[in-house]
């Protein structure tokens, strides 16, 4: 019996072992997740013609990442989803964020919904040559570089010392502005080797459970989405672990085609009598001559009257009406 006692004694020992080691892992997951775009991806566009994607089967940490990551000092990038799009010509981009408590079967609703779009993207598979000892990876905020960078950042923001051992903020996010990370394959110190996000614009909710939608002129080029939670106070709430769920759509529509056309301007001094009526006609030594029916305009003080450039084929005279 007492052998028994100890056969599940250790089976017990060994199962609680398994569970704290589980925690762990998990928790070094959570805290080291990278910066990726899978099932994200909203596609490329080529900005001539409409084209609209939705994504509703995503949900953030918490709902406080954006305005945490707003808030002057840097948040931590797992608190935010990120999503990625393709311009090959420049175009009005309307992005609508909504909380969505049915993204997955655990996600909760009440999303505070926020979004920041970036020109530039994260490191994607294939990464560049590693610089460092260890293999390439994507982008997270805890890699060497990504902290001596973020060290850089407190200094000349927020007065930091530069260093790595005290560091102020949560991670690389920057809602509101420029940022930059990288992965354990890019040299510490070297930020040209580091991924940077150029803040383009933002929006916002305030409400628990709304809606956000906001449309950008944007060029040709590669964009990261941000997309987190506005609630600030959700930070220390017991659902800041939790995750809200999300849904997202992204409509591209061609910016407006401007065009010039020459035009032609017959004008005469100005306080001439309104009894002068402008004619026109093809020729000059002609019995035909047309009344100029097109209502006259004043330009830099000149009165005259716009025409086509077919105008530059005809020739004008004033004929005194009585």
């Amino acid at each position: 019996m007492t052998k028994n006692k100890s056969i599940f004694g250790n089976v017990a020992k060994l199962a609680r072992g398994l569970l704290i080691a589980a925690a762990v892992l998990t928790a070094g997951n959570i805290a080291h997740a990278h910066l990726t775009y899978s099932g994200r991806d909203f596609g490329s566009y080529s900005g001539l013609t409409n084209g609209t994607f939705s994504i509703t089967n995503q949900t953030c940490t918490g709902n406080f990442g954006w305005a945490d990551a707003a808030d002057g000092v840097l948040g931590d990038t797992h608190k935010g989803r990120g999503y990625k799009f393709h311009l090959n010509n420049s175009a009005l981009v309307t992005l609508t964020v909504s909380a969505n408590p049915n993204a997955t079967g655990t996600s909760l609703g009440g999303l505070t919904p926020a979004y920041s779009i970036y020109s530039g993207l994260a490191h994607i598979s294939p990464y560049p040559a590693t610089q460092t000892s260890l293999p390439p990876s994507a982008d997270y905020d805890f890699s060497a570089a990504s902290m001596v960078w973020r060290a850089s950042w407190e200094q000349a923001n927020i007065g930091g010392d530069g260093t790595t051992n005290n560091l102020q903020t949560d991670g690389c996010w920057n809602a509101l502005g420029v940022w930059k990370m990288g992965g354990d394959g890019a040299l510490p110190g070297d930020f040209s080797q580091l991924s940077t996000f150029t803040y383009v614009g933002s929006a916002a909710s305030s409400v628990s459970g709304g809606t956000v939608s906001q449309s950008f002129a944007l060029s040709a080029g590669d964009y990261t989405i941000m997309i987190g939670g506005n609630d600030i106070s959700n930070k220390t709430a017991g659902t800041a672990a939790s995750g809200f769920g999300i849904s997202a759509t992204l409509s591209v529509s061609p910016t407006p085609a401007l065009s010039i056309a020459p035009k032609v301007f017959v004008n005469w001094p100005s306080g001439t009598a309104t009894n002068w009526v402008l004619q026109s006609s093809t020729n000059v030594n002609g019995p035909m001559w047309s009344n100029v029916t097109n209502s006259p305009v004043t330009v830099d003080g000149t009165p005259g009257v716009v025409l086509d450039r077919s105008a530059s084929q005809q020739f004008f005279r004033f004929n005194y009406a009585q």
